[in-house]
């Protein structure tokens, strides 16, 4: 195998030319004051290190992130998550009386609380078809092409 670069090296390296772009969107009403702090004061820093910093950067879907996060997430995390029935991959239930069983067992104990929520939402979500998840797609590339 390669070995793996000390990137740490890099962090005091001048950054001059480089140009770092601040979306006005991130800066929202109700952002704790300890927050702004400790982005100016990285800011600063990659000022001083030569960074020139635009402030007028918009990314106007920025809004739909947290919304479309609730529908993409669990929608992947219940297709990489099928696969964990126990046969193949993951947890097992050894003491099942027949093959369904052990299927049901496995996820039932297999998976937490939470997980199985993330899973029944995205299989709805994969399930709605073109109400939902297409769309999703669509704006998951338009946001891709802002960033």
């Amino acid at each position: 195998p390669e070995p793996i670069p000390d990137y740490t090296q890099c962090l005091n390296t001048e950054l001059n030319g480089l140009r770092l772009g601040i979306p006005k969107e991130y800066f929202v009403e109700g952002m704790q004051a300890e927050v702004a702090q400790a982005i100016q004061a990285a800011i600063s820093k990659l000022e001083g290190l030569g960074a020139r910093v635009e402030w007028e950067v918009s990314l106007p879907h920025t809004r739909y992130a947290l919304a479309l996060y609730y529908i993409i997430a669990p929608s992947e995390a219940s297709a990489n998550l099928a696969r964990y029935d126990g046969v193949k991959y993951g947890f097992s239930y050894k003491e099942a009386d027949s093959m369904w069983e052990a299927l049901e067992k496995t996820r039932q104990y297999g998976f937490g609380a939470e997980v199985k929520r993330r899973i029944m939402l995205g299989t709805y979500a994969l399930s709605a078809g073109m109400e939902i998840h297409p769309r999703s797609n669509h704006s998951k590339s338009k946001i891709g092409l802002e960033t």
